[in-house]
């Protein structure tokens, strides 16, 4: 809030110092030696390597050299900051939830990130106070010019504390903090300050510089309240509600939304539009969904307001359905045609556009133009380049000297430079942050290399010293271990809409590239179970269950991702779109999916689906799904309960695209942050989850110390027909489907900000959420359900961390923490089951 001195004041966020003027974020890089390196695959998801030697030195010499005060110092918004010939100016950052600073950033290649922080703390009296200072990275903290701690944990994204006491006096406090990260791939740089001390706390302080503070708050809370209308846009206008008050209090207001799908963003493509509020209407149209970007957009939006600008993310799902085919194709192949010229015209700016377009006759300048920005990121060994470059040997083959000559001669030389320079393995030397470790990775790393050795036998490749004929041989030799782990787990990333996608993009290359019969074979049988897991663990083609692995993009992208256009060729389920990880090999082959896995794709009406499955490594994930013609419920049965988590969905109710239902512990506050885990893509603190049938119940014990204090429900009111909120209850109708939320805690929804009208929240560390899903032959109505539902004989002892509910239907069903599920006085059996699982698909028993 403002005050007569023009300057921001604000009480402490969550106990938290979130008011800070922070420099620009230096990144430089850093050249570690070329190294082999050691680990084994897919011991844990997202365990880290067993060494990473740049790292470890770049650790060793900055814990050597003790961060100092900056030559120069101007603490105020666009004052300097830093060494000499290294100073940046300061802003003023707007946190929008945030409980410190975080900045997210994709190095693609090794390097340091770091920045300075000033803030102002009013304090209330004299003396020492206890604070926890927090960074994953490093932070060297100064109190009123003196140096109060230096801390170097460097434990890459982990935010870790350490006790400090800040000697504050009476009155004002001048807070400066250098803090950086080591960063590779998806890396965080964050600095947290919170207060553990008794008495009033201290007030945040920030100048306002020489802009009106009253309209920099005003602007804020434009910034704050902004909300698109719905997640999804498929026609018409994509809309942006906004508070009119404040729109009229920092008037005028010029939003910019800057960004795109995360595929054209790394390749440089971005969506950019200037939209003018109008504080009568409440209401903005960034235009026809025809003239925005296909697929989930991830948008910084933009407010410049007295000298500042004040910045936030937002996302959005674009799926216009004036560019589909207007009518599938009867056959597999027809299909694969039209995803193919899909491709071609809106695909995301990267290879698998580039190969659409040559495939179907397209500009052969712009594929050229397209395999130009793409060569780059893998020459320099980016992360992800073994995504793409596992096509260059068939365009080479097909589209090169070799084949039709379309390519021209610079545009040949530039693929092969790639192929033969490239790093296939971790035993190759190499100073990048190429991640090798994953089943996903190590498929299409493996993949890579075969392909590469087979259009090049007789060649050197020049980072490993070796003939493509050796190559292939190593590479046989992996892949063949790599689908022996394979036969016997599955998939730790379970059921991943992101990942999915590559494991098919490994096996479509197999099958449709390789000159290999057994190593098409392997890639055949990758592509059977790809389509098994598609046809049971989705809802008709929509691809959105209980996960190893997801991001927000996934969440919020079901008419986007991958899996539905997968399932779309292969049965006609689903929908095509812009994105072609997975598909473009695909539809470059012969293979069609078993005929047989048609009936699970939509079960009919009167009948269900039921299959418990394990999967992963060591036993790593007992799954349970269930399945009706009207909804699918998904469960990851007791999957570590209490531990933090990362990008685990362990439970999902999805009625079809749009209308679903998830609960989580948000990693973060940010809403449209990038943490693992973030606001609804994983969770904080895992709960255990069980399952019977349409009934899952989810037991949350929260981490006392995670900074997020709130579980939530994500319930989009705008995607169903009917929903009724009482009290502990949510209830939905969606068709002739309905479903229950009870929670211990009392729900709110929220009404204002980007989760308007679609995010129920629960307060408490402590709490239960059980859902049930039915249909109307067990509840006529969605009257009659939210009757029985209310009458059922329930009991939540959250602090017990217990519950009972007498089904109408199932019949009686208790659970605790320790314990699996116990139905009608028997326990349920979750354990033991392989990658396939036990499949039954029968009448409805009502």
């Amino acid at each position: 809030m403002p005050n007569e001195t023009n300057e921001l004041q604000f009480p402490l966020y969550h106990r938290y110092v979130n008011r800070w003027l922070v420099s620009q974020v230096q990144e430089t890089p850093v050249q570690g030696e070329r190294v082999a390196l050691h680990g084994a695959e897919n011991e844990k998801l997202n365990a880290h390597p067993k060494d990473k030697p740049g790292e470890e030195a770049f650790v060793a010499a900055r814990r050597a050299a003790p961060r100092g005060l900056p030559a120069r110092l101007d603490p105020r918004p666009g004052g300097e900051v830093g060494d000499e010939g290294a100073a940046s100016r300061f802003s003023v950052y707007w946190p929008f939830g945030d409980i410190g600073l975080t900045f997210a950033w994709d190095c693609e290649t090794p390097a340091c990130l770091s920045a300075w922080a000033c803030t102002e703390l009013e304090a209330a009296e004299d003396g020492p106070r206890p604070f926890d200072l927090i960074t994953c990275g490093s932070a060297a903290l100064w109190c009123n010019g003196s140096k109060v701690a230096e801390v170097t944990p460097y434990c890459h994204n982990t935010p870790v504390p350490t006790r400090i006491q800040l000697p504050l006096r009476r009155g004002r406090n001048r807070l400066l903090v250098f803090f950086d990260n080591y960063a590779e791939r998806d890396a965080t740089v964050i600095l947290r300050l919170r207060d553990e001390g008794a008495g009033p706390e201290p007030v945040q302080c920030l100048p306002a510089g020489g802009g009106n503070a009253a309209r920099l708050a005003a602007a804020e809370r434009v910034m704050t309240s902004l909300s698109f209308r719905r997640n999804h846009f498929t026609e018409g206008p994509v809309l942006l509600d906004y508070d009119r008050q404040a729109a009229a209090a920092a008037a005028p207001c010029e939003l910019r939304f800057y960004g795109g799908t995360e595929e054209n963003r790394k390749g440089g493509v971005f969506f950019d539009r200037t939209v003018r509020l109008d504080p009568e209407a409440g209401q903005v149209s960034l235009g026809d969904c025809d003239t925005l970007p296909m697929g989930f957009l991830l948008l910084t939006v933009s407010l410049e307001a007295e000298g500042e600008c004040l910045r936030r993310d937002l996302g959005v799902e674009i799926h216009a359905l004036s560019r589909l085919p207007h009518q599938a194709a009867p056959t597999v192949a027809g299909r694969k045609r039209q995803a193919l010229e899909l491709l071609a015209a809106w695909g995301e700016q990267n290879t698998n556009r580039a190969l659409a377009l040559l495939a179907t006759g397209g500009s052969v300048a712009e594929a050229e133009k397209l395999l130009a920005i793409q060569s780059d990121y893998i020459r320099r060994r980016f992360d992800c380049s073994d995504f793409y470059l596992v096509y260059y040997p068939y365009i080479l083959r097909t589209f090169g000297s070799r084949g039709s000559g379309v390519l021209s001669a610079k545009t040949e030389q530039e693929l092969t430079d790639c192929l033969l320079g490239f790093r296939y393995w971790l035993d190759e030397p190499g100073n990048d942050a190429m991640w090798f470790w994953s089943e996903n990775h190590a498929l299409m790393f493996h993949t890579c290399q075969l392909l590469a050795g087979e259009l090049f036998p007789d060649r050197v490749f020049t980072n490993s010293g070796r003939t493509g004929l050796q190559m292939q041989q190593i590479a046989k030799e992996r892949l063949t271990r790599w689908f022996g782990t394979f036969r016997r787990e599955g998939f730790t990333e379970w059921n991943s809409s992101p990942y999915l996608p590559i494991d098919t993009l490994g096996f479509g290359s197999l099958y449709a590239f390789s000159r290999d019969p057994a190593m098409r074979a392997l890639g055949k049988e990758g592509l059977d179970f790809a389509y098994y897991l598609l046809a049971v663990h989705g809802q008709k083609g929509i691809f959105a269950a209980s996960s190893g692995r997801t991001y927000i993009k996934e969440q919020f992208g079901n008419w986007s991702n991958c899996p539905s256009g997968l399932s779309w060729i292969g049965y006609g389920f689903g929908v095509p779109g812009h994105a072609g990880k997975g598909i473009v090999s695909l539809c470059l082959s012969d293979y069609e999916p078993p005929a047989e896995y048609r009936p699970w794709f939509a079960v009919a009406p009167g009948q269900e689906l039921i299959c418990q499955c394990t999967q992963g490594n060591d036993g790593y994930v007992d799954l349970y799904t269930y399945k009706t013609a009207d909804y699918l419920m998904t469960s990851a049965v007791d999957f570590h309960p209490g531990e933090p988590g990362c990008q685990e969905n362990p439970f999902q109710l999805t009625f079809n695209a749009t209308a679903q239902l998830w609960v989580t512990h948000p990693g973060e506050r940010v809403v449209f942050g990038a943490a693992r885990p973030s606001y609804w893509a994983g969770n904080g603190t895992l709960p255990k989850v069980d399952q019977y049938k349409g009934f899952a119940g989810l037991i949350y014990d929260i981490d006392p110390d995670h900074p997020v204090d709130f579980t939530h429900l994500y319930l989009p009111e705008m995607e169903f027909d009917r929903c009724v909120l009482r009290d502990h209850w949510a209830f939905v109708q969606k068709g002739e489907a309905w479903a229950g939320v009870y929670c211990s805690a009392p729900l709110t929804m929220v009404t204002e900000g980007a989760t308007a009208r679609r995010e129920c929240r629960a307060p408490g560390r402590r709490v239960i959420w059980l859902v049930r899903a039915a249909q109307a032959d067990e509840f006529p109505t969605l009257d009659a359900f939210i009757a029985a539902m209310e009458a059922a004989p329930l009991h939540a002892d959250a602090e017990g961390r217990r519950y009972s509910f007498r089904d109408p239907v199932y019949g009686p069903l208790r659970c605790g923490w320790q314990g699996p599920l116990v139905h009608d006085g028997a326990p349920m059996r979750y354990q033991g089951y392989d990658r396939y699982g036990r499949l039954t698909l029968q009448a409805k028993e009502v």
